[in-house]
Formats: C-alpha cells, structure tokens, sequence
C-alpha cells in the first residue's frame, strides 16, 4: 500500500517537473483538496494533511454556497484528531465549520477558549470577530480586530475584518481603503479570494448608489472566478437597480445553477415581482414554505421572511413573531432593523424607535434602514425626523430597493408637518 502511495505523489511531482499542472482547471479549493488527497496517501499517519483537505472542503464550500462540503470537512478533521488529538489548526478548521453553520453563539464560546489557549495566533481573533458581529457585539469584533492588526501590522485577515467593521460604522472610503489594501496582497493563485475582495468592495458602491462603479468591480470579479455566485448576485441587484429585470433574472438563473440559497429565492421572487412577472406569486410562495421550515434552524432566512410578511405576504403578526424569536438569537444591525420594522408594522411604533436607535447610532449609512427610521418617525409625528431620515435614503441611494417608498413616505412626511404647522 505505501508503495502505491509513494507512487502517487511522484507521479504528482513528475507532471510539474515537466511542464504539466494534474490540476489545471481546477479552483483553489479544488486543488487544495486533490493536494492534500495526495499527501494523505503519502502519510496517513500525521494529522496535518488532514487538516488541510478539511480547509479545502471550508473553502470550496464558500466557493459553491454549497454547506454540504462542511460536512467533508468535518469528516476529515476527525479523522485529524485520531492522529494528534486537540491539534491547534483542526481546531482552527473547527471554529471555521462552527462560522460556516451559522452556529455563532457555539462559535463565540469555542474561538473565546482557543484563544485563551493561543493568544499570538491571529486568526483566533479573526473567528471572535467574525461570531461577535454576526451576534451584534461590534465592542467586542472590534477589540478583536485591532489585536489582529496589533499582532501583525496590514495582515489580510485583519484588514478584511477591519472594512466590515468601517461598513456597520458608516464609514464606506475607509472600508473601500482596507479592502483595497487587503486585495492588493493576495497572492494571483488565490482567485476565490480576490473575487470575494472584489465583490465586498462592489456591495458597498451599489450601497451607495454608485452603479457604474460597481459594475466594474463585478465584471473584475468574474475574469478572476468566473461563475462565482457571491457576485452573480451582486451583479443581478445592480441590474436591478438599473430596471433591468430581464438581465437580472438571466444571472440569478445563473447563480442558481450550482446552488440555490434561501435568501437567493427570496431575491428571485423579488426581481420576478418587480419584472412582472406572473411566476412571481409562485415564486414567493416556493421561498415561503421552505423559509418556514427553516426558522428554527441556525441557517435560515427570517430576515427575508419578516420582509416578506411585512410585503407582498401581508402577515404582519407573523412577521413579528419572527423577528422576535430571531432578535432573542442575534443582535446586528440587520437583525434590529427587521425587528424594528416589523414592530412598526404592528401599530408598536415607540418599540420600534427603541430598536431602530441604537442601529442608527452605529453610523451605519443604509437607505433601506434610513428609510425605515423615517416611517417610525412619520408614525411618531416626529416630522423633522422623518424628513431627515427619508432624504437621507434618498440622497445615499436613490436607486436603492426601497427608493420608491421612500418617496411617497416622504411626500406624506412633508405634507403632514406643513398641516401641523398650519394648526399651530
């Protein structure tokens, strides 16, 4: 057996040494894989190889969407533990599984105690990062963060985790600059990687209504990974901020040829919706009935299901009954956000204010949230708030998802604080 073993790698090894790549059109994480597929024949007594098909099975899975590959790399890390029990990078690839399940609170707990256990590695900072501000605990993804950059000064991981941070703070040139500086250190073999970079920069300039701009970064993304369904999707909301529902639909198409998200449903039956398109009604109904399904699971889309009770479904109460039983799981923005909203559709508006406020004193700059803090406030009578809030959705993106009821909330904003000066 250990001879074929040998073999195997040198037959690897003699293809290099002849001009010849065994893993040509392959993607990084598909190469990886095969790599460590190889060394595993080669030495199937050391836990390191092991860990390394595990982080290729992580990585293809962020490749794809497609979470199945967790499951391998979890397969593989067991395997790792037989050799070397509690080794350092299998509990790394661990906390990464934990991250890739949406499993944040077992995550925090889990990177928390690795990282009493290894306080110089920087990557342990790196997942208490990740976990906390998916959870809402921007302090504590922050003071993370900065360890990451105090450690090793420009680092990628602590950059890429730093821009994040800078987005949630309203701080959009700042997170342009550390996601630029971070892409311009990524080694060309690493495409995934960069077309990740890319497509983060290219969400933040659709953000904020800059089209063009992050048309570009798209198009960048996808010379360097092609297919990749993180921009496909990307690509497909500029389309639609452009009322190009015909191309928007065709790259959604697209993006669900490999692997189809709950959240990507949700954003099919949208853009069918706006197309008019009278597959709509089913679409929505498709997302519905497995977004329930999914409610109490780690990986669901109770956000978008919130959003569409509170719209084309016409559920407000179970809207609410969402939100809260994710807002006791999670506090981001986002999360807060639908929360508040969804409070608001239920005539709870002081409630709402009281969780749409600490969002806003973030800083984070997002015309859906603005435009959502204008309504509370409308509903408060709180006219000059109103106003502010709803120009300020408008004046950050007036292309954005919600631009046209920004408008006409707006309109009435402006209409009501003239007939209450009036009276007065």
């Amino acid at each position: 057996m250990k001879k074929i073993c040998l073999t195997a790698t040198a037959f690897l090894l003699a293809l290099f040494a002849h001009g010849q790549s065994p893993f040509r059109g392959l993607t990084p994480a598909q190469q990886q894989i095969a790599w460590s597929q190889a060394a595993i024949q080669t030495n199937p007594d050391k836990a390191q190889p092991y860990n390394d098909l595990a982080l290729g099975y992580i990585r293809r899975a962020r490749e794809t969407g497609d979470n199945s590959y967790l499951n391998q790399a979890e397969a593989a890390l067991k395997d790792s533990a037989k050799r070397v029990p509690g080794n350092l990078e299998g509990e790394k690839a661990h906390a990464m599984i934990l991250l890739g399940h949406d499993q944040f609170v077992e995550a925090l707990q889990f990177s928390r105690k690795l990282n009493q256990k290894t306080p110089d590695d920087i990557l342990t900072y790196g997942f208490i990062a990740d976990a906390a501000t998916a959870l809402g605990d921007y302090a504590e993804a922050e003071q993370a963060t900065q360890w990451m950059l105090d450690l090793r000064e420009g680092n990628i991981p602590g950059l890429l985790r730093a821009a994040r941070l800078r987005v949630i703070y309203g701080d959009t040139d700042g997170a342009l600059d550390f996601y630029s500086q971070a892409y311009q250190q990524i080694p060309p073999t690493q495409t995934e990687d960069q077309a990740w970079t890319l497509t983060q920069m290219a969400e933040i300039q659709l953000s904020t209504g800059h089209l063009d701009e992050a048309d570009s970064l798209l198009r960048s993304a996808l010379q360097k990974f092609p297919g990749y369904y993180l921009t496909l999707e990307a690509a497909a909301r500029v389309e639609t901020a452009r009322h190009h529902y015909s191309q928007a639909l065709d790259l959604l198409r697209q993006r669900d040829d490999g692997s189809v998200s709950l959240s990507s449903l949700y954003f099919l039956a949208l853009t069918l919706d706006r197309a008019g398109d009278s597959t709509a009604a089913s679409a929505y109904k498709g997302f519905e009935l497995k977004a329930l399904n999914a409610t109490n699971e780690a990986v669901n889309a109770n956000r978008q299901l919130v959003l569409y009770y509170l719209g084309r479904g016409n559920k407000p109460a179970e809207a609410l009954r969402i939100a809260e039983q994710e807002v006791s799981r999670r506090h981001d923005v986002f999360t807060l956000d639908a929360h508040a909203w969804a409070l608001c559709a239920n005539s709870r508006y002081g409630d709402a204010k009281k969780q749409i406020d600490p969002v806003l004193a973030l800083g984070i700059r997002d015309a859906a949230i603005f435009y959502h803090a204008g309504a509370i406030a409308e509903r408060l009578d709180d006219y000059a708030d109103a106003v502010r809030y709803l120009n300020q959705s408008l004046e950050l993106n007036p292309e954005s998802e919600v631009a046209v009821e920004a408008h006409d909330a707006l309109a009435k904003a402006i209409a009501a604080s003239a007939m209450a000066s009036n009276k007065r």
